[in-house]
């Protein structure tokens, strides 16, 4: 059956609700108003996709972007004036909306000049000192550089990024025969207070100073060859009171202590009077975070491009404003007497940092401020009302999963593991007591300490929840007790207990648990596969190897137990071979035993195989995997024999490492004797399923217009006696948070 959430129900779109009561006045009487645009691909200027009427308070979907047009009118003393906007939560205290990009919270910026043409001034670029003509672009080649050229004085020429930048990184390169060098500028307040890296090709030395009224402190100087006529590149990056230096990709990087304000300060780059440089490009980055509401990118305008008078609540005449995108202000206007029009893309989370989430219902009101942070008068605010929709999740998924659920209770609730949000990596449970429409947090006062879910396996065994978790270093060990045990439901049990003491070179990691209590947990390190035992007693005991001095270099193990006790474990290895094994009740291991050779060597294909099933009914191991072409296939141990013949399980090619997980795209569950399985396409990105129930079938789509990266899930039961195949899915999150969505498989009758 389809997927029992439809369409319509999982669809993030704004919804045309009112806010608190009616809906606002759709004249506003020549008083400044405001309008919000669901169609986030509108035109700026086009007078169309509008979520409700002008001033009309609509709702707004959680994780899903929309767009908000706001008239301000000028003073008659009005000249270049920048605003800002504010936001309170449920009436609360008044909160700055910063920049931060959806579903991936990026800061970041790229600054060419392809477009530009030659001799013209180099777009957001100013010359603070020495003459302004000095700054074109120019052509090289088949290129476009930003030229500088300084005079009798030195030219300092900056650029005013969007929010507070933390690192700059760009291409440059200094005429052949230079002597002169340059320095590279951050922490700009004047000419006279800021902090500089210079380069002095003649020295042959990089140097790191801080200006203050002029007079110059030279903090650190490290001796580099600085070759002139070649294209060079250079990081500079202000962080935790410290400054990083990186030169030509580590020929010399060095740290110096440098303290700096998060003011939105322009970084840039000065040239010694008589001398030249050319730049390709500039990277510019800032502190990425994940708040509550976020300025975001829009694709259908640039920043700052022109708005036309499309709202009719003002009176005042019309004098253009602008379009923001991805930016914290707007760009200077001076309307005096004027009204102008801007518009904001914006984005309202589930889950921020700090773990903190939005909840159905939460109100939204939005205003605009001066520069000074003064609101401004006679406009009208939108209350905005916070809706969750049916199946979503948001979040930000494992980056290399096991079986992390969901998992039921016996009484049907369900639980599933993941991080509030990408710059947030905290361990969150998450419990749905309604078949997965919604999901909350719980037991958030006692989550493990051990951040970063960078490889998650688990297993639920009866009312607790067995989790491995193996991050850089370490492997641990978390549990959790479901809301049928008896006496501690839904608490963290087991926190942070150490399993093994390993540098993993990737994160890939799985876990078994014994009749008898004991567990077994296999993690890789630098090269091979290691292991570590915890007795029914719950000590652990040394870390093992997997074959030590045995090529080749090993990565993504799987492991499953069977009635008996002993652990099926299924692998990859770097020479693009899938092997198998078993560990026997009394430790012992047997001879390894190949599967398959083909299926990449690239780190992308670490996790070449898939969770493994077990099929108690046949004493039957199912083990999955996908091919360097793309291609699933199974093979199977039945009563501990010789793996059966390659099977193709389908025909379409199957995403993988989608997004840094190193891993199919792709979730097994067995129902019976029956397995299924949900995978990503790798052209379309959309999810669907196939079954083994008479022989693979033809797959059939299950959530499409997606750009799937990650998929798992699980069967049990609902509430409701049917039986189900319960996943969660990331629909296109880039790695970022937000997208993490619910949805089901109907078992019976397939």
């Amino acid at each position: 059956m389809k997927n029992c959430l439809t369409p319509a129900l999982l669809s993030l779109s704004l919804v045309l609700l009112g806010c608190g009561g009616a809906p606002g006045p759709t004249n506003a009487g020549g008083q400044p108003g405001f309008r919000v645009r669901s169609d986030f691909s509108a035109g700026l200027n086009a007078d169309q996709g509008w979520a409700g009427a002008l001033n009309e308070n609509v709702a707004v979907t959680a994780d899903q972007p929309f767009r908000i047009r706001f008239e301000v009118e000028g003073a008659a003393a009005a000249a270049n004036r920048q605003f800002r906007l504010q936001y309170r939560r449920n009436e609360g205290e008044w909160t700055p909306v910063e920049a931060h990009d959806f579903p991936h919270p990026e800061r970041d910026i790229t600054v060419r000049f392809t477009r530009a043409a030659a001799g013209s001034k180099p777009e957001g670029w100013t010359a603070v000192q020495g003459d302004p003509a000095g700054l074109t672009v120019a052509a090289d080649g088949q290129q476009k550089v930003l030229r500088a050229e300084a005079g009798q004085q030195p030219t300092i020429g900056l650029y005013a990024p969007p929010w507070p930048a933390t690192e700059m990184a760009t291409q440059f390169r200094l005429p052949a025969g230079s002597s002169h060098g340059l320095g590279f500028i951050f922490a700009y307040v004047d000419a006279g207070n800021h902090g500089r890296v210079v380069l002095d090709p003649a020295a042959g030395a990089i140097r790191l100073s801080r200006f203050v009224n002029g007079a110059e402190t030279m903090i650190a100087e490290k001796k580099v060859s600085i070759p002139v006529g070649d294209w060079l590149e250079i990081e500079v990056q202000t962080e935790a009171g410290e400054v990083e230096v990186n030169f030509q990709d580590g020929a010399l990087e060095f740290t110096a202590p440098y303290q700096t304000d998060d003011s939105p300060a322009q970084l840039g780059f000065m040239i010694p009077a008589n001398s030249r440089a050319d730049f390709r490009t500039f990277g510019i980055a800032g502190e990425a975070r994940t708040p509550r509401v976020s300025i975001v990118s829009c694709p259908a305008y640039q920043n700052g491009a022109a708005t036309s008078d499309l709202l009719p609540g003002s009176a005042a005449a019309f004098q253009a404003g602008a379009g923001v995108s991805f930016a914290d202000r707007t760009p200077a206007w001076s309307g005096a007497n004027r009204h102008g029009e801007f518009e904001w893309p914006l984005v309202v989370r589930r889950f921020a940092d700090g773990a903190v989430t939005n909840e159905e219902g939460d109100t939204f009101e939005l205003r605009m401020v001066d520069a000074r942070g003064t609101p401004l008068a006679g406009a009208t605010n939108p209350v905005l009302r916070f809706t969750i929709p049916p199946g979503h999740v948001g979040g930000t998924f494992i980056e290399n999963p096991g079986r992390i659920g969901p998992w039921a209770a016996r009484n049907g609730d369900l639980y599933f593991m993941m991080e509030p949000a990408e710059t947030e990596n905290v361990f969150m449970m998450i419990k749905s007591t309604d078949g997965g429409r919604t999901w909350r947090e719980v037991d958030a006062a006692h989550r493990p300490r051990t951040n970063d879910l960078e490889s998650v396996d688990s297993r639920q065994i009866g009312d607790t929840i067995h989790i491995l978790h193996q991050v850089t270093r370490t492997a641990r060990h978390h549990s959790f007790r479901t809301s049928d045990h008896p006496t501690h439901p839904d608490t963290w049990y087991i926190r942070d207990e150490l399993a093994g003491t390993a540098t993993a070179i990737a994160q890939t990691a799985s876990m078994a648990v014994r009749s008898d209590g004991s567990m077994v947990f296999f993690y890789l390190g630098q090269s091979k596969i290691h292991y570590s035992v915890r007795s029914t007693a719950g000590t652990w005991g040394e870390l093992m190897t997997l074959d030590a001095a045995v090529p080749p270099n090993q990565a993504g193990p799987q492991a499953i137990v069977d009635g008996k006790d002993t652990i099926h474990l299924a692998y990859y290895g770097t020479d693009g071979t899938l092997w198998y094994r078993r560990m026997l009740p009394d430790g012992s291991l047997t001879p390894r035993q190949q599967l398959a050779t083909g299926a990449g060597t690239s780190r992308a294909e670490y996790g070449a195989v898939l969770p493994l099933l077990y099929n108690p009914r046949r004493n039957e191991v199912i083990i999955i995997y996908r091919l360097a072409n793309g291609n699933l296939w199974e093979r199977r141990v039945v009563n501990n024999g010789e793996p059966t013949p390659p099977v193709k399980v389908t025909d379409r090619n199957v995403v993988t490492d989608a997004v840094d997980s190193q891993q199919p795209g792709a979730d097994a569950v067995l129902d019976g004797d029956t397995v299924h399985v949900l995978f990503i396409e790798e052209s379309s990105r959309d999810i669907f399923s196939t079954h083994d129930k008479g022989g693979w079938q033809p797959p059939r789509l299950e959530v499409g217009n997606i750009l799937g990266s990650w998929v798992r899930g699980n069967v049990y039961t609902r509430k409701d006696g049917s039986k189900v195949y319960g996943y969660v899915y990331d629909a296109g999150s880039d790695g970022g948070a937000g997208m993490n969505r619910f949805g089901e498989l109907v078992l019976g009758g397939r």
